[in-house]
């Protein structure tokens, strides 16, 4: 993901050799997620990154429109009163991003503000053209206008940090999760000396993850990113080779245990939730049926009918993902006390963890 990237493309007639400064505005915010990502679940928050990065690039577009209305006003017979009422609009847009909740919304609101900043692009065509405008001087107004802005710089900085925090968080996230899967096979008799250090590997790379981030540079963070991605799937293989050391009982009743944890972990965020809102909806529904599936799983497991565990324990998968959307919509869309908010995303990301793992190996 790039900065803000202004292109300035006139429509229509070109000088030679000219560079036509138009404020033909292209918001669309390109993000490189951790690479951590791909195997684990273990993404950051998405919306919170993008959020962020839009109001930068936003402020920034809003910068060179307004620069363009103040400059187009000073040609001889130009009307700016459609540039005006585009930037009143777009700073109207700009105004929901705080607003957004879901990659969705952010997508929804993203391709508004592109159809706007495409009509002020035309807009300041056309009116550039009539009173004989000199792009250059627009060039130049514009640049003076952003250049060491503090609100645009600011703007940066939030972005970088939010990013910053939201990628080390997941980093950190997943490699506790690692740990506890390696923890509980080995407790349970498994060997996990080589997926060990792998995993010590990919976490000896955290330094790493957060100077590149600490660069502000997205080429140092892609590049780290793929060093990580690599050593990320090299432990995935062995962790799934550290489970298939073990009979198909020994893994099915790990599953179903992991799956009691998980319940517990729900059962505990559902005793937080309950006073603050007392219809939990699907969250409930759901960990009821987690809770006859696993008792299903565990039934057969004991009467030795391996083969038609697998059924249950696939119905246990698709439960403990359908719990993770349901505790990550509470999130969204309640306001929540204290670190509750933050305590239901984590539960959603182990539930996802949990689900992944359980996929995997059925």
């Amino acid at each position: 993901m790039q900065g803000p990237q202004h292109t300035f493309e006139g429509r229509g007639r070109q000088r030679p050799g000219a560079l036509i400064p138009v404020v033909v505005l292209v918001i669309l915010a390109v993000l490189i997620l951790p690479a951590v990502a791909a195997e684990d679940g273990a993404v950051p928050d998405t919306v919170a990154i993008r959020q962020a990065h839009l109001a930068w690039t936003a402020l920034d577009k809003e910068y060179e429109m307004s620069t363009a209305v103040t400059y187009c006003g000073t040609l001889y017979g130009s009307d700016t009163s459609g540039m005006s009422r585009l930037l009143t609009e777009f700073k109207d847009q700009e105004a929901r991003i705080p607003g957004t909740t879901t990659s969705g919304e952010i997508d929804a609101l993203i391709e508004e503000m592109r159809n706007t900043t495409a009509q002020f692009g035309d807009e300041t065509l056309a009116v550039m053209t009539k009173g004989q405008g000199k792009w250059e001087n627009l060039e130049a107004q514009v640049l003076d206008a952003k250049d060491n802005n503090p609100y645009i710089l600011g703007k940066k900085e939030k972005y970088w940090s939010v990013r910053t925090a939201s990628q080390l968080a997941a980093f950190d996230t997943w490699t506790g999760e690692g740990q506890q899967r390696l923890d509980t096979l080995k407790a349970a008799g498994y060997d996990t000396t080589t997926a060990q250090r792998a995993l010590d590997v990919f976490s000896a790379k955290r330094p790493e993850v957060k100077a590149a981030l600490d660069k502000k540079s997205d080429l140092a963070v892609k590049t780290v990113n793929q060093q990580v991605q690599q050593l990320s799937q090299e432990f995935v293989q062995k962790l799934q080779d550290v489970q298939e050391q073990v009979p198909d009982s020994t893994r099915f009743q790990f599953f179903i245990d992991q799956g009691y944890r998980a319940v517990g972990y729900c059962d505990t965020a559902n005793v937080a939730l309950i006073p603050v809102i007392l219809d939990l909806g699907d969250a409930e529904t759901v960990l009821k049926k987690t809770k006859a599936d696993l008792a299903s799983a565990q039934r057969l497991l004991n009467s030795r009918s391996l083969e038609d565990v697998k059924t249950p324990l696939r119905l246990v998968q698709k439960d403990l993902s359908d719990l993770a959307q349901a505790y990550r919509d509470i999130a969204t869309t309640t306001a929540l006390p204290g670190d509750l908010t933050g305590e239901l995303n984590t539960l959603a990301l182990r539930l996802d963890n949990t689900a992944d793992q359980m996929r995997d190996a059925l």
